[in-house]
């Protein structure tokens, strides 16, 4: 049997829960329905139709990396302003920069307010969408003197400020500090 091809506008019914597994911009409402103007494709065969987004919005999903500034440290987490997500080709900017937030069992070293750090999305119910930095890739890749403002640089696994020798730690990045 042939994939089928539909266009479906946002809201549309895409099909029922009994005939077909539906994955994509799509949501459950007692039937499938669109979540955005796209093409479905069905597979009749297998009994799975995906709906594909005419144009992608950008919008930040579960699993993807973020760039983002950290705003504030509050007790219960950080809150940051994240800017730009990695695509195929290197960062590319948010259309609209959206809020993030990281619970300190998420953070596994230390992040200062002004730092901008790379971070992957666990949660994306949102925004503000929640935020981790475990794992090495991870972390701060560029963080400013505390003291006097300047762009800190790596040496071993501290940050030295060039300018005044501040020295700190944070949980830098592995390959990815500028």
């Amino acid at each position: 049997m042939p994939v089928e091809r539909r266009l479906v506008l946002p809201g549309e019914e895409v099909a029922t829960p009994e005939e077909f597994a539906v994955d994509g911009r799509a949501y459950l409402d007692g039937v499938f329905r669109a979540a955005a103007l796209g093409v479905a494709v069905y597979d009749r065969k297998s009994h799975t139709a995906v709906v594909k987004p005419v144009k992608v919005d950008g919008y930040p999903r579960q699993g993807d990396i973020l760039y983002c500034v950290v705003t504030s440290k509050g007790v219960r987490a950080l809150s940051a302003r994240c800017v730009a997500k990695e695509g195929g080709e290197g960062p590319e900017e948010l259309k609209y920069p959206v809020t993030a937030f990281i619970p300190p069992q998420l953070v596994d070293g230390r992040i200062g307010v002004g730092d901008y750090i790379r971070a992957r999305v666990v949660s994306s119910l949102g925004p503000p969408f929640l935020l981790s930095v475990k794992g090495p890739t991870f972390g701060v890749v560029r963080a400013l003197c505390p003291k006097c403002g300047n762009v800190m640089r790596r040496r071993g696994n501290k940050l030295v400020c060039p300018v005044c020798g501040a020295a700190d730690v944070r949980k830098i990045a592995q390959g990815f500090y500028v």
